[in-house]
């Protein structure tokens, strides 16, 4: 920049000068380069189809977000390590009745390596019921695994089957193109033969991202198929 002009160099070395006036806007953008395209990040990097990696907000950014169509969700990154989630479904009846909340605290942030530990409960008349749970994701933002692990717990009336064995996800996702991801999102109770199995792919933009899915309930003995995932969340806070 000199005075009233600007100058811009281009990915493919082009030199283009302006003047201020022309300029409408300015935004960083995350992401990277591929064939003189920018392919921005997934701005919902910090979960798959519903549970969370191991990555975290910065502080000031958000999401509301919508899972299934019935469980709306305010995400917000109070600091750069601490996220507090929570909402109440939008169901006849159980507004005021029953709500959740997950707060998350990033523990270890490398280059690719992010590990957070958290809590999600549900929060009831007569009781509470949760999960206690550790995260990992390795890998970049395009290209990850995700491992975590988790002890069900409960208060009041909620009775003790939660609380009887651990609970293991593992995840993953993948850039397939500049707006597409596929994910999958897989749960295991120790000591069970019975799984919950899920894939789809998730659609984004700069601030909104859909992800369709299926997934697959099996009990060892029979398995269920297909049940929906559908999502839609919006991101708020975020530069640009």
């Amino acid at each position: 920049a000199e005075g009233d002009r600007l100058v811009l160099e281009t990915q493919a070395g082009a030199r283009v000068e302006l003047t201020r006036a022309q300029v409408r806007s300015l935004r960083p953008v995350a992401g990277t380069v591929r064939a003189g395209e920018v392919w921005e990040d997934d701005p919902h990097a910090t979960r798959l189809f519903f549970a969370p990696t191991g990555r975290s907000l910065r502080g000031g950014e958000g999401y509301f977000g919508v899972y299934e169509l019935f469980f709306p969700f305010v995400t917000l990154g109070v600091t750069d390590r601490f996220t507090l989630a929570g909402g109440t479904p939008v169901v006849p009846g159980a507004i005021g009745e029953f709500a959740y909340v997950g707060p998350k605290l990033l523990l270890v942030a490398a280059p690719r390596m992010h590990l957070s530990a958290g809590v999600f409960a549900g929060i009831f008349d007569g009781g509470t019921a949760g999960i206690a749970y550790g995260v990992g994701t390795w890998g970049d933002r395009d290209n990850a695994f995700t491992a975590g692990a988790g002890w069900g717990f409960t208060t009041g009336d909620a009775g003790d089957d939660v609380a009887s064995r651990p609970l293991v996800m593992l995840g993953g996702e993948t850039r397939t193109g500049r707006r597409t991801k596929l994910l999958t999102e897989n749960y295991f109770v120790f000591g069970e033969s019975g799984a919950l199995l899920s894939a789809g792919v998730r659609f984004f933009g700069d601030r909104l991202s859909a992800d369709a899915g299926v997934g697959l309930l099996s009990d060892g003995e029979e398995t269920t198929c297909c049940l929906p995932l559908i999502n839609f969340v919006y991101s708020f806070g975020r530069e640009g």
